[in-house]
């Protein structure tokens, strides 16, 4: 349990200086910023770990781990799951078409809005230049001259994903 306290206690600081610095601040680089957090907090991780008192004598020893070693592990997997998926409700939350066209919906309760409607409030041209710029920031992408092409980062990531896709049998998606 000390671990799994340990983990809680690091992403709990970690969720908090991580709205406050998306709250009062303006972050360019939000995926940098959220790793860079997230591996700031792993030395936080270890002090939380040595603050919590060892629990060996408060659980039956069917549930108590078997060695600290164990017991730090579990935590830090906690605090980096913890952390994945939250990663994926941040992403979710800022970049999905359907979150976005709900909450267009939303505005609208009674009459709702028609497809053209939808479509001149999230066009689809907005939509694909936002995402071109993001990946060129990112350093997926070069621009020249009016064309795209992939970076070696570029490459090495599409073929990873590429695979996966097949693997997984997911098709083509977008």
């Amino acid at each position: 349990m000390r671990g799994l306290l340990a983990g809680l206690l690091t992403f709990e600081f970690y969720f908090l200086l991580q709205t406050g610095l998306f709250h009062f601040s303006k972050v360019n680089r939000r995926a940098c910023a959220l790793v860079g957090l997230w591996l700031c907090g792993l030395p936080v991780y270890a002090l939380f770990y040595a603050w919590v008192p060892d629990d060996h004598g408060v659980w039956p020893v069917a549930l108590s781990a078997p060695s600290d070693s164990i017991t730090f592990a579990c935590g830090g997997l906690l605090y980096f799951f913890i952390f994945m998926g939250y990663a994926q409700f941040i992403y979710m939350a800022e970049s999905s078409v359907g979150v976005r066209t709900m909450i267009e919906l939303d505005a609208e309760p009674i009459r709702g809005l028609a497809f053209d409607e939808i479509l001149k409030r999230y066009g689809y041209e907005w939509m694909i230049e936002r995402r071109l710029r993001r990946m060129v920031h990112a350093g997926y992408l070069i621009e020249d001259k009016g064309y795209y092409r992939t970076t070696r980062r570029g490459r090495f990531v599409a073929a990873v994903l590429a695979w996966f896709k097949r693997f997984l049998r997911l098709g083509p998606g977008g």
